[in-house]
């Protein structure tokens, strides 16, 4: 990710094309640190972003539609005040500088025109929207505000007069001679590569644009500068020349880069240190729009598993508790047994212990060896009520035991269900089986529901889709679909599987339904069965093993037991086969 100067001027001409002469119809402030502005020109509507948030700075066009909080911040409302209706008539970037200064020109509270500037700063965590009255220089409101206890540069308050950020020392790349280029670089007694002397020396270049100069140049970007040749040095300025060619020009070739399927990198040149499969061109706020917008779904995706996985743990750990407290009482349950013994001890032998003892021992005939029991006795009860004493124990016990072992068996199929939950939300590939996961553990009361905003339920939240499970198809045919959550699993046995349809599922661990679809009436051969398997083990909590046991039977040989959880179901009639978990 760069978003240095180059970028910026790349968005500063693509502005100047589409956005010169329109007027800005709506101004939202969707979050605290960023703003957008909906542009209206020739019969069309353009969505201008500008972020100042430290990791994620930026001004660009967008396609993403963002929820609008329903009161808008207050500078949110002074630039409604001050740009809505406002024409744009002008954007400026300050040489290489990462600032851009949209001017517009909208009639004030007695309908006259004035020009205000909209200054969009993208400095990291110095980042900053500001909005400036050009005729006075001073400020009306900032995104960020500040005064000098913060900076020692400037103030970002209302009234202040407008300083810029402290300029660069660094050259212009634009005005840069070709003597001056190699004297910064062709100096043996610096200890420093070619990408920081570049980075150091030139403004508007980030270390990924410094790279890809020396990339060009046919050089590694740490090659020191005390082994440039004259050779070296003529090829760096050739592909110095050309990238500040494409600054001259207005021409850019912007490229969003991946790896591993997530956006590494965005710039407004193409990147030839970095594989073309792994580039995409398209416009300036294309790229961007598009790094972010992945970035963001991403970030969304992995903070959306995160909270389930921890209100998953949180309830597997109070489960947990109430299981052990269970085990405990079914253990007391267990001893019961010597209480009924210690009653008929004491019946049979009820005329031969002294009353008001608080002990008796008393030879035991239930012991195959016969040896004797010593019985505590409560001396304020005669011999026959102690009798009685501990048969009552014994009844009572009994039945706390039948309790304990129907509480013991309910604690287990929930922490089976929560395990099984906790394997979907941890193997869930988007957040449309997040929100699936989600709306189960709504349902099955473990979170409590959103409250509905004055505008009520979105659309999309109040009508519940049907569940999709994933699809295979083999080469011989044979259709796989695998549930990947609980509410997919139970919709795809009990709802969408025909009864002769084959069905897997690993064998005691928690994982994913798996249903073989036959275009035939002949079975499933066992090469399909295998790959089935493959699939099921894979999707489940034994995809780190290298052998997992999955049982496969018909689909009418399934059952969900009245008052299961979502995905629970028993059945018989089955086999098992041992796989390697596959994809």
């Amino acid at each position: 990710m760069a978003f240095d100067g180059l970028v910026m001027a790349a968005v500063r001409e693509e502005l100047n094309r589409i956005v010169i002469g329109g007027r800005i119809e709506k101004i939202y402030q969707p979050l605290a640190r960023e703003i957008l502005l909906v542009i209206h020109k020739d019969r069309t509507k353009y969505r201008l972003l500008i972020s100042a948030d430290a990791g994620k700075a930026r001004i660009h066009v967008t396609k993403t539609v963002r929820e609008n909080p329903l009161t808008p911040p207050l500078f949110c409302m002074v630039l409604r005040k001050h740009l809505e209706g406002g024409k744009i008539f002008g954007v400026e970037q300050p040489g290489l500088e990462r600032i851009l200064k949209i001017r517009v020109e909208a009639a004030d509270e007695l309908g006259i025109l004035a020009e205000k500037t909209l200054i969009c700063e993208v400095m990291g965590k110095h980042s900053n929207i500001i909005l400036v009255n050009p005729s006075s220089n001073t400020i009306l409101d900032g995104i960020n505000r500040y005064s000098y206890a913060t900076s020692r540069h400037r103030e970002i308050l209302p009234g202040r007069q407008y300083v810029s950020p402290p300029e660069s020392e660094k050259q212009d790349p634009s005005i840069v001679t070709e003597d001056l280029f190699r004297s910064k670089l062709w100096n043996p007694s610096q200890d420093l590569s070619v990408e920081k002397i570049l980075l150091n020396s030139f403004d508007g270049l980030s270390p990924q644009t410094c790279r890809e100069i020396a990339a060009r140049a046919g050089l590694e970007p740490d090659t020191g500068c005390q082994f440039l040749g004259e050779l070296e040095l003529n090829r760096l300025w050739s592909s110095f020349e050309t990238i500040r060619e494409q600054l001259r020009s207005g021409v850019f070739q912007p490229v969003v880069c991946y790896s591993d399927g997530a956006p590494a990198a965005f710039s407004a040149i193409s990147l030839t240190h970095i594989p073309e499969a792994c580039c995409k061109q398209g416009g300036i706020s294309e790229v961007i729009d598009e790094f972010y917008s992945v970035k963001e779904r991403r970030e969304q995706f992995r903070q959306e598993a995160a909270n389930l996985l921890k209100t998953l743990k949180n309830e597997i750990k109070k489960t947990g508790k109430k299981h052990s407290i269970h085990t405990l009482n079914l253990k007391k349950a267990a001893d019961a047994e010597q209480l009924k013994i210690f009653g008929e001890l004491i019946t049979a032998n009820l005329f031969q212990i002294p009353e008001r003892t608080d002990t008796v021992e008393l030879e035991n005939y239930y012991d195959p060896e016969g040896k004797t029991v010593l019985i505590p006795l409560n001396p304020r009860f005669s011999t026959a009520e102690n009798a009685q004493l501990y048969f009552k124990k014994y009844t009572k016990a009994r039945q706390a035991g039948v309790i304990a072992r129907n509480y013991l068996q309910e604690t287990e199929a929930e922490l089976d269900y929560l395990e099984s939950v906790v394997t979907a939300a941890e193997q869930a590939e988007n957040m449309t089986e997040l929100k699936e996961i989600r709306a189960e553990l709504i349902k099955e009361g473990y979170i409590k529901p959103e409250k509905p905003g004055p505008r009520g339920p979105k659309k999309q939240e109040a009508q519940a889709s049907k569940p999709e499970p994933m699809k295979i198809k083999t080469e011989e045919g044979f259709e796989i679909l695998v549930g990947r959550n609980n509410r997919q699993n139970d919709y795809l046995t009990m709802k969408l599987a025909q009864p002769d349809d084959l069905w897997l599922h690993v064998k005691d661990i928690p994982g994913s339904h798996i249903v073989v679809r036959s275009p035939q009436t002949a079975g499933v051969p066992d090469n399909v069965i295998e790959r089935a398997a493959e699939v099921a083990a894979y999707y489940s909590r034994g995809r780190e093993s290298s052998k997992v046991p999955v049982d496969y039977t018909l689909r009418k040989n399934v059952r969900k037991p009245k008052g299961a959880k979502p995905g629970m179901v028993i059945y018989d009639s089955q086999k098992t086969v041992f796989v390697e978990p596959k994809p």
